[in-house]
């Protein structure tokens, strides 16, 4: 290995001296700094925008009678209740379809090919755009039609049948995403390689998971980002890698990646995390039915059962999750701290994770430091540099060093 530094990877493709041969430590750039953090807060900006546009809406629609309006024009062309559900949710789910098209549009489509990310043409992106609202539009459907039936059928516990209705439907799309939804939007390719499928089927061994599979998914057709992961629940839980991934790494990187997910099977953090999110399930909706029962005939609304209560259902579930997001963020990053310092056990070579990790970083324009706020409330994994630093420092990083110097 050279100590000579050599140029980082630069996603937008441009010229300059080659990048990093994938066995070379990758030098960080006070350029490719600036850009990630750039690009990153214009992310930010236009999704916090997003937000902001969509309650200021649902607000709206609540006090001025615009809810009640769609309401009352449903119910005049269907007296089913299942029926007036749909129709008021056809003109509310195009409304916010367009707003959502054209916000995902500044950030998916125009920021990632300012900054060089995105390798999609406008129709390629554009027939993602709906597939995506297709199905958001059902499962959305589906979602509400559960709640307004459970809030028809059933009495003061109501927020205890949609609780656990709403933690079976997250488990079943789990299960049934990798093999309904995904193919969607990705070729999928089961990958033949001994070599690769070899290890990676041996982390799989060592974390007591079965997988179906090893599959390589066309991610290069959208975006010169890299990514791996350990998709499905039960008989489809699967190891898919990115082809951009799979293109820029060695394989004892592309094994230390995984190592890290395994290493959430190995410690139940899937389950632990399934239990939490349930038990928010339950919290939430109990919060929503107090907010019914408080506010259910104001505005207009004829109590919990009506539908043009939906936008303050809507609110009263963003305001909640609110403040349980920098909770359960917390929680998510002690997740991940605990599964990367379990995968420098299972890697074959540990000091390729840090390496993986600061080669992902680069390649997705991540912000490897944020500011710790953000972080705290915003973030799921800990910051880059925090995960880089502590699996410099760890024992078994070190302990494989002074071996390769022997």
């Amino acid at each position: 290995m050279t100590d000579q530094p050599c140029e980082p990877i630069e996603p937008s493709g441009g010229g300059g001296q080659p990048p990093c041969p994938p066995e070379q430590p990758v030098v960080e750039s006070a350029d490719l700094t600036r850009r990630s953090k750039r690009y990153q807060r214009w992310r930010m900006t236009v999704s916090a925008t997003e937000w902001a546009v969509e309650v200021l809406l649902l607000v709206v629609l609540l006090i001025s009678g615009g809810s009640v309006a769609l309401r009352e024009m449903a119910a005049r062309h269907a007296v089913n209740a299942w029926l007036v559900v749909l129709l008021y949710m056809l003109p509310m789910g195009l409304l916010f379809g367009v707003i959502s098209t054209a916000f995902s549009a500044m950030r998916t489509f125009i920021l990632d090919r300012r900054f060089g990310l995105s390798t999609e043409s406008f129709w390629g992106w554009l027939a993602d755009e709906i597939k995506g609202a297709a199905v958001g539009g059902l499962l959305a459907l589906i979602a509400v039609e559960i709640i307004y039936a459970l809030l028809r059928y059933s009495s003061g516990f109501w927020w205890v049948w949609t609780g656990g209705a709403f933690s079976l439907f997250y488990l079943l799309l789990a299960h049934l995403a990798p093999i309904l939804i995904f193919p969607l939007f990705f070729r999928f390719t089961r990958i033949t390689d001994t070599e690769i499928t070899t290890r990676l089927e041996r982390l799989a061994k060592e974390a007591g998971t079965r997988i179906e599979g090893v599959y390589e998914v066309n991610l290069s057709r959208k975006t010169r980002a890299a990514n791996a992961a350990l998709v499905g629940f039960g008989s489809t839980r699967r190891i898919v890698l990115a082809d951009n991934l799979l293109d820029n790494f060695t394989l004892d990187e592309i094994e230390a990646v995984l190592a890290h997910e395994f290493a959430h099977h190995a410690q139940r953090h899937l389950s632990k995390t399934i239990m939490v999110q349930s038990a928010l399930f339950f919290v939430v909706f109990y919060g929503i039915y107090w907010v019914l029962e408080m506010m259910g005939r104001r505005f207009g609304l004829r109590g919990p059962t009506d539908v043009a209560n939906l936008p303050l259902i809507a609110l009263a579930a963003t305001a909640l999750g609110l403040v349980f997001l920098p909770l359960t963020n917390g929680l998510l990053r002690a997740f991940e701290r605990r599964a990367d310092d379990y995968a420098l056990k299972m890697a074959t070579r540990p000091q390729a994770f840090p390496a993986a990790l600061h080669r992902l970083a680069q390649i997705n324009l991540a912000d490897c430091s944020p500011h710790p706020l953000i972080e705290w409330i915003f973030y799921s994994h800990p910051s880059i540099s925090s995960r880089i630093q502590r699996a410099e420092e760890s024992p078994q990083l070190e302990n494989s060093v002074e071996a390769l110097k022997q």
